[in-house]
């Protein structure tokens, strides 16, 4: 009798699924909600491979994102202002190349709904009149460059015209720049119904209703080597309380969270208090980064003081045998409060600060880590492959805030919470005038009337506060 023909020995399938994967329990539990990252070149100048590495390392966690009828529900990207590729621009047009380079340069992006399509030369004419005669000078408007073909159906639906316009400051001061952008803004958004992904002398975003893949298709600028950054953010989202539209996509003009704000009506109620417009229709998020931003150009206060009013501390994630850091802290909830309540993990950059927190119970988790070339933070540890790691990823703990310093072209200035906190009592005392520990502060609510500029400190300029744990410089590209 023949013998049957014994069968090669074959190995096993390799997994497809995540849940054939033999994970970590921790990278098993953490696969809900937004995705969420923000990566800082160390040696603190822009690259194109800093925009193209967040790209990637954002895609890497798609499995994160909401999908309806196999479209995403919205990704977005905030860089620098690419000051290389508007200096190109502008020589393209006519104009000094250099103007790009200026401190006073700034950028808009708008987005006009689809439904005033039809009418959007119109309103882009009257947002640059607004913009001439509050005292800012244009130098150029045009209309963005997109790839409407990788929209899927409800998108294209939604697609808004996408427009960028650029100038320098002119009549304003360069101390009130970064005021009057919020406040035309502010009015604009409100009086026209258009939308600002930003609208900055520091920043840009790009956002687009759709998958993490297609962002760099729809916006072709993105993969120019010339596009370049130092600080790059990127989220995805996963909606669960609002409709995917292009304009709910994050990140907005100062953060991107992975998680949500449960307390809206009253943190509105706050935000009316202290004279800060929200959005008409915004979102939670929305509100939470209007507020974070009007902090910061109406109030004087900078990125860090911002984060920590609006997400203030409990007294055990303070320096202990610190009574003047104490203090100052119960003065800050009694003037503002901490009415931005949610599970909620927040990367935040406004100029050449970053911020990044997790809500007081660390219900949403937030990864900080370095590669060879960047500092980053992150919903998972497992973006970036492991022989670009140069120290392992640590989750922020309940209530824990990090906050990175941008020194071009001489490193990042790394703080952790304590340092942090130091960081708020030197701007504090700044303002402060001398006088006994119980006299009355200008951060009470009891004190408005006695400081004419409302109800947050004015003025003062930036110190070096805080401890510096390590600034590093990064390996060229």
């Amino acid at each position: 009798m023949k013998k049957a023909a014994k069968k090669p020995h074959c190995p096993p399938p390799a997994p497809t699924l995540l849940s054939d994967l033999d994970l970590h329990r921790i990278d098993r539990e953490e696969r809900d909600a937004c995705a969420l990252i923000c990566a800082v070149r160390k040696g603190g100048q822009p690259t194109h491979g800093n925009v193209k590495r967040t790209i990637e390392a954002l895609a890497r966690m798609g499995h994160r994102t909401g999908y309806i009828n196999g479209e995403g529900d919205g990704v977005g990207v905030m860089t620098d202002i690419p000051r290389q590729l508007w200096s190109k621009w502008l020589s393209q047009s006519g104009l000094i190349g250099s103007l790009a380079t200026d401190r006073n340069f700034w950028v808009a992006h708008v987005m006009i709904p689809a439904r005033d399509r039809p009418r959007a030369r119109h309103l882009i004419d009257q947002i640059c009149r607004v913009i001439s005669e509050a005292g800012l000078h244009i130098l150029i408007d045009r209309q963005g460059q997109v790839n409407s073909r990788v929209l899927g159906p409800n998108a294209e639906k939604n697609e808004p015209v996408f427009w960028q316009i650029a100038g320098i400051n002119g009549q304003i001061p360069p101390l009130e720049l970064e005021r009057t952008l919020f406040e035309l803004q502010s009015s604009l958004e409100d009086d026209l119904g258009v939308h600002f992904p930003s609208f900055s002398s520091h920043s840009v975003v790009y956002k687009v209703q759709g998958t993490i893949e297609i962002l760099r298709r729809y916006y072709p600028e993105l993969r120019d080597p010339d596009y370049a950054s130092t600080v790059t953010m990127g989220h995805a989202r996963y909606s669960t309380n609002t409709n995917p539209i292009f304009e709910r996509a994050q990140p907005f003009n100062i953060l991107g969270h992975n998680g949500e704000f449960n307390t809206i009506s009253r943190f509105r109620m706050e935000a009316a208090m202290v004279d800060i417009p929200m959005h008409v229709n915004g979102s939670d998020s929305q509100d939470v980064d209007r507020l974070i931003q009007g902090l910061c150009a109406r109030y004087g206060l900078d990125l860090v003081e911002a984060m920590e009013y609006v997400f203030p501390p409990y007294s055990h994630d303070l320096i202990q045998n610190a009574p003047d850091i104490h203090r100052m802290y119960d003065e800050m909830r009694q003037a503002l409060g901490h009415f931005a309540q949610g599970p909620a993990a927040v990367a935040a950059r406004l100029g050449n600060l970053c911020v990044f927190s997790v809500d007081a119970l660390g219900l949403r988790p937030l990864w900080f880590g370095e590669t060879e070339k960047e500092y980053f933070a992150t919903s998972e540890r497992g973006v970036y492959h492991l022989d670009q790691m140069a120290a392992s990823p640590r989750p922020l703990a309940p209530g824990e805030k990090i906050a990175l310093r941008v020194q071009p072209g001489r490193g990042i200035e790394v703080l952790d919470y304590p340092a942090m906190q130091r960081h708020v009592l030197a701007r504090y005392h700044e303002r402060q005038p001398a006088g006994p520990a119980d006299a009355p502060s200008i951060w009470t609510m009891s004190t408005r009337d006695a400081a004419p500029a409302g109800l947050f400190p004015t003025g003062g300029g930036y110190r070096q506060g805080g401890t510096q744990l390590k600034t590093e410089t990064a390996p060229a590209a």
